[in-house]
């Protein structure tokens, strides 16, 4: 038996959505080749998901398969 408290599920599910929040999203483009690193942003979740999906059909038209596109979550400093 592990030897450390166990959560509710309020509070684990109070946990998930705070790890959540943030203030946009990001989509990041990474290139292995030449280790450049292009971000393009911010956006809300949906925009920054139709612009990936861009990103990755212009990049696959160019020939660069080997280029990373992501979306990540955006935390502005205070």
């Amino acid at each position: 038996m592990p030897d450390y408290p166990v959560s509710d599920d309020a509070t684990l599910v109070a946990a998930a959505e705070k790890l959540t929040q943030c203030d946009g999203y990001v989509v990041l483009a990474v290139d292995p080749q030449t280790g450049e690193v292009d971000a393009h942003g911010p956006f809300d979740g949906l925009t920054a998901t139709i612009k990936a999906d861009q990103l990755r059909r212009d990049f696959d038209r160019g020939g660069l398969e080997d280029v990373t596109v992501g979306v990540v979550r955006l935390h502005s400093t205070t």
